[in-house]
């Protein structure tokens, strides 16, 4: 079945196993998703990678859940064969709700035993042809609030090279810089998607806040080379942290998913994401990058001398967190430029979402 088919029958069973298992990883990502949906955001989840332990993941499949109302064990891994093979097909012929068992892979093997025993639980996700990758911009457009010119349609399937994941990633880069309820133009999505190719902010977000400063600055580094805009990457960053502390507030409120989802203004399948930053980063981490982002912010449109090393300064300050020192861009401004104790740049920088 394909991805589509299998988030409808999860509407009227949830299977003890699954595969899940094709190229496009983006659907892989997707058709996870639909299941944990499907299993509720109170379920225990474990990951298990290629080197998992053999005994480990038995005990987990036979272990009923402590928190929730189910369990979830997914093991992703580039391929199975041998012993390991012929376990994780008597774990999947075993396993029996409220125990689940998810086990993706890249490649799709008709020949396999763990196809044979789950052929009919089974998720194809092969790469999509172009009228199922138009439909699927269609919905993601749909899902972020927004839509987009002909033009650009075409522009994000050319950039996104047939890959699902390339072309969300691209539409969620885009609906950061309209409004909500706004229409992308041409001219932004060119500007956008041709100035940086191969970008992707989420991931350098991801390494500002899981503290991997050399790796975030040398990203930095050849975004701005290749014609990047601090401004813009600012934006993204500002949104992103200021994201990951709603995310914050509402997991000390024991917001489901699904509310704090809605609440952020972001599609479920990215919130993990989001969930993972706000672990990392306590409350004074997020207020102190916030107060720095301002800092970076106004300066720069009031004439910060050497605008894109300070940009570089920003991002090793965010990502080790203040350790060396939170660097206050406005005191670098000539004195004739310095804003006046009264002047507020809060209002400067209005992050979307």
């Amino acid at each position: 079945m394909n991805p589509a088919q299998w988030r409808k029958s999860l509407q009227k069973e949830v299977p003890g196993a699954v595969l899940i298992a094709g190229a496009d990883s983006g659907l892989r990502r997707r058709s996870l998703g639909y299941l944990r949906e499907a299993l509720g955001a109170d379920r225990d989840e474990e990951h298990f990678t290629s080197d998992f332990d053999r005994a480990e993941l038995a005990d987990s499949l036979q272990t009923l859940p402590f928190f929730g109302s189910a369990r979830l064990c997914i093991l992703e891994c580039d391929r199975l064969t041998g012993e390991t093979a012929d376990f994780v097909v008597a774990q999947a012929e075993s396993a029996r709700p409220p125990n689940h068992l998810a086990v993706l892979l890249p490649r799709l093997d008709k020949r396999s035993k763990l196809y044979k025993a789950l052929s009919k639980r089974t998720v194809d996700c092969a790469p999509l042809k172009e009228p199922q990758l138009r439909r699927a911009a269609a919905i993601f457009l749909k899902e972020r609030g927004v839509s987009a010119e002909a033009e650009v349609v075409e522009h994000l399937l050319l950039a996104a090279g047939g890959n699902v994941e390339a072309l969300e990633n691209r539409i969620e880069s885009l609906s950061l810089l309209v409004e909500p309820g706004g229409t992308i133009d041409g001219e932004t999505a060119r500007r956008a998607l041709s100035a940086t190719p191969g970008f992707n902010p989420f991931t350098f977000c991801d390494l500002l806040t899981a503290g991997r400063a050399a790796e975030a600055v040398a990203a930095t580094q050849r975004a701005l080379e290749a014609g990047e805009e601090p401004l813009r990457l600012i934006g993204l960053i500002a949104r992103h942290y200021r994201i990951a502390q709603l995310v914050r507030h509402l997991g000390l409120r024991r917001s489901s998913d699904a509310e704090i989802a809605r609440a952020v203004g972001v599609y479920p399948g990215y919130l993990s994401g989001y969930k993972a930053a706000a672990r990392r980063l306590s409350h004074h981490d997020l207020l102190c990058a916030q107060r720095c982002l301002l800092s970076y912010d106004a300066a720069f449109k009031l004439g910060l001398p050497s605008p894109r090393t300070a940009f570089l300064e920003l991002v090793y300050a965010l990502a080790r967190r203040g350790e060396a020192g939170w660097p206050n861009f406005l005191a670098d401004l000539p004195e004739r430029l310095e804003m006046s104790p009264s002047a507020d740049p809060a209002p400067i920088l209005r992050p979307t979402g």
